[in-house]
């Protein structure tokens, strides 16, 4: 009885639970749902293909982790310890040796101020500071001067062929105009032999055969505040530098001898003059007794002053292989050497 009432009961949803399913099936067979359900089901699949690959981008920018790099270190082939060392300690010093060579001009290796285990970007940045100024290389020749000895014998070869270049007043009584004199103006010593001429109008002229090698013409005389700059630059170094001399010397005319022989290179200086004659020319041919300029006060105190008539001398100097001849020796034998250079002069 009680069943028959239950039975009964249930009947009703159940056959409206089956006009449901029967509805739903029959939409499911229908062409416009499952076209639906096929497009829902690509797009699904669709999506996790691009979730799948952006996964995958994402781990390959990732950093390995220990367990990896640890692994990947263990798969590469085996090398013995002393290779290692070598590889290693290359690796350590090959960079440094060639930042060195690429910014040290003169190719010797710098030494590194890199530690090892520096951050790269830091030394890159230390290889990139400038260079500091590079240190002015002053050569200087290492030469002994001549002894008293060898000097009377060069100035004795020389005496057969070489002719006064001034005929203004013989030095060679006073030891003031001969070289070694002392010029305390200019902190140095005199290197040549001064010729007085007390007046314009007087000639140098050539000692020897030789060429122009070096030929002022059309000097300007710095003024005279401007002259004593230089000349306190001379007092603190206790020296004439070499542009002070050569500024000193106004108008000159340096000569090439060649090397003559049994002597040695022989070159002459004619300094001190008012111009050049328009013949001297650098590279041309001068012949003993050819006139080189008119003698002057160019380069002194009293042309820096305007004053081109006072003291008009000739600046002479005679260098064998680099030095003036009689360099270093006393008064007298520089008297000795000179006179014997000049003793068959005409």
């Amino acid at each position: 009885m009680r069943l028959t009432g239950l039975g009964s009961s249930l009947a009703a949803p159940l056959r409206r639970l089956g006009k449901w399913a029967g509805r739903g099936f029959r939409c499911l067979k229908s062409g416009r749902v499952l076209l639906s359900v096929a497009a829902l089901a690509a797009a699904l699949a669709v999506g996790i293909l691009v979730s799948q690959l952006w996964l995958s981008d994402s781990s390959d920018d990732d950093p390995p982790s220990p367990s990896r790099a640890s692994e990947d270190s263990s798969q590469q082939a085996p090398t013995t310890p002393g290779e290692n060392a070598r590889t290693s300690s290359d690796d350590r010093t090959q960079a440094p040796v060639e930042t060195a060579a690429a910014s040290n001009p003169s190719g010797e290796s710098a030494p590194s101020n890199r530690q090892d285990g520096a951050d790269p970007e830091s030394a890159a940045s230390e290889s990139s500071a400038p260079e500091p100024a590079p240190t002015p290389v002053f050569i200087v020749l290492d030469q002994e001067p001549q002894t008293y000895q060898e000097a009377l014998e060069d100035a004795a070869r020389l005496s057969a062929d070489i002719i006064w270049p001034s005929g203004c007043m013989s030095p060679l009584p006073h030891p003031d105009l001969l070289p070694n004199a002392p010029r305390a103006y200019r902190s140095g010593t005199h290197q040549g032999v001064d010729f007085r001429c007390f007046a314009r109008g007087h000639s140098a002229v050539a000692a020897l055969d030789g060429r122009a090698v070096v030929v002022v013409g059309h000097y300007e005389d710095p003024e005279s505040g401007n002259r004593d700059l230089l000349l306190d630059i001379a007092a603190e170094l206790d020296a004439t530098p070499p542009y002070t001399l050569l500024t000193l010397y106004g108008n000159y005319v340096v000569v090439d001898h060649g090397i003559i022989p049994e002597v040695g290179h022989v070159v002459t200086v004619y300094a001190h003059l008012e111009n050049v004659d328009p013949g001297i020319r650098v590279g041309e041919a001068v012949q003993a007794g050819q006139r080189v300029g008119e003698i002057g006060n160019r380069g002194t105190h009293a042309a820096a002053n305007g004053d081109f008539y006072t003291d008009p001398h000739l600046h002479w100097e005679l260098h064998i292989d680099n030095q003036y001849l009689g360099a270093g020796l006393s008064p007298e034998q520089t008297r000795n050497v000179y006179t014997t250079l000049f003793a068959e002069a005409s």
